[in-house]
């Protein structure tokens, strides 16, 4: 089982990778400025709206009996799932999870399979903004350079400035209202890829 030190050095340990990866590849001038672009991102910045918009989404949506929420629902999982940063201001869409038959999450990187469902009145609600995307966007819309490489820097960076809010908010015990199993993870990955846990409410 995954706790959230695990994933803190794992999700380092993937982005470490994925700079390796991008860098020993044929790296031209429009791919670098967008990996400096991300090296420059002010995550500092990122992660304080995040915090705020976290604060608000699970009062009023994740959370909300009026939005359909079952509260005697207990859930496995909240997924944040976004489609190919293509757009500006991207945003990860929630899904509650339950019955979540194959959870055995022992590695960052999820592989969620197929046994789960939904939760009453949370699937493809209002979730979190990934704007740390942004950078890479603008270049592929200018430039029509699609790098996934490239693309998985920023997709990493940016889930472990995610972590480290939701783990600031978990020690706060902000998630006490969500009725969760005694073994909850947030998750966060891209449509049909990537899928990866940024919280446990396992401690340390």
């Amino acid at each position: 089982m995954l706790k959230n030190s695990d994933i803190k050095t794992q999700l380092k340990i993937e982005l470490e990778n994925a700079i390796s990866e991008f860098k020993s590849s044929d790296i031209d001038v429009k791919l670098q400025i967008g990996y400096d672009k991300l090296m420059s991102f002010d995550f500092e910045s990122y992660k304080v709206k995040l915090k705020e918009e976290i604060h608000r989404k699970l009062s009023s949506v994740w959370t909300n009996v009026e939005n359909g929420i079952n509260p005697e629902q207990k859930l496995d999982a909240i997924l944040l799932e976004h489609y190919i940063p293509n757009q500006l201001n991207l945003e990860a869409y929630a899904y509650g999870i339950i019955e979540w038959e194959e959870r055995d999450v022992n590695d960052v990187d999820v592989d969620m399979g197929c046994s789960y469902d939904f939760a009453d009145g949370l699937e493809q609600d209002e979730g979190i903004t990934l704007d740390f995307f942004n950078p890479y966007v603008e270049i592929i819309n200018d430039e029509s350079i699609d790098d996934y490489k490239l693309a998985h820097c920023y997709r990493l960076k940016g889930f472990i400035a995610i972590h480290e809010v939701f783990y600031e908010l978990y020690k706060q015990n902000t998630f006490n209202k969500i009725n969760m199993n005694d073994e909850f993870y947030i998750l966060v990955g891209e449509h049909d890829s990537y899928c990866y846990a940024v919280l446990s409410n396992l401690e340390n």
